[in-house]
């Protein structure tokens, strides 16, 4: 109910539920979230990029996981190095880098025994279907448009970290 200018009243029906078997509730959650806590794997994702607004919208989508460790590089070279010393999970890379574009940047790391089974997906301006398809058939995991879409982007990263866990790493 709703009254202009003195409020509205909600309200919501709830199913009712089983009391819980112990009377220690508190530590019945605990026990569930040290379960779910060790479950979760912890993650690695580099972002190559060297448009500070699109680094910094990137960085606020990666922070809304926990489990992921965000490290950055502002060009390619640096990306590739990065790549290479911390090995991680997945790789963000934008195309149109000014030193190494990121075609160059990704065949450098599939050429590399180190660094060639990192999902890469691409992020960038270059949206035109053929720029898409170029992509996917150079590699890339997925190919992400800018701007870019939250979910889609989440959405890619979920993807490619399953694949990650289950393809094998290989250490220097």
């Amino acid at each position: 109910d709703s009254s202009v200018g003195k409020g509205s009243v909600f309200w919501f029906e709830l199913n009712s539920a089983a009391a819980p078997l112990s009377g220690n509730i508190e530590n019945e959650m605990a026990l569930t979230e040290a379960i779910v806590s060790c479950d979760k794997q912890k993650h690695t994702v580099l972002y190559v990029e060297d448009d500070p607004a699109n680094m910094q919208l990137v960085v606020q989508i990666i922070a809304l996981d926990p489990d992921i460790t965000l490290l950055t590089a502002e060009n390619g070279k640096m990306g590739i190095d990065i790549a290479r010393s911390s090995l991680p999970d997945l790789i963000l890379l934008d195309i149109n880098l000014p030193d190494v574009n990121g075609f160059e940047v990704m065949n450098r790391l599939q050429s590399e025994p180190s660094t060639a089974n990192i999902p890469v997906i691409a992020v960038s301006a270059n949206a035109m279907p053929r720029d898409v398809k170029k992509g996917l058939e150079a590699g890339f995991f997925r190919y992400i448009t800018k701007p870019i879409k939250i979910n889609e982007l989440r959405d890619a990263v979920d993807a490619a970290l399953k694949l990650a866990a289950i393809k094998p790493k290989i250490s220097h």
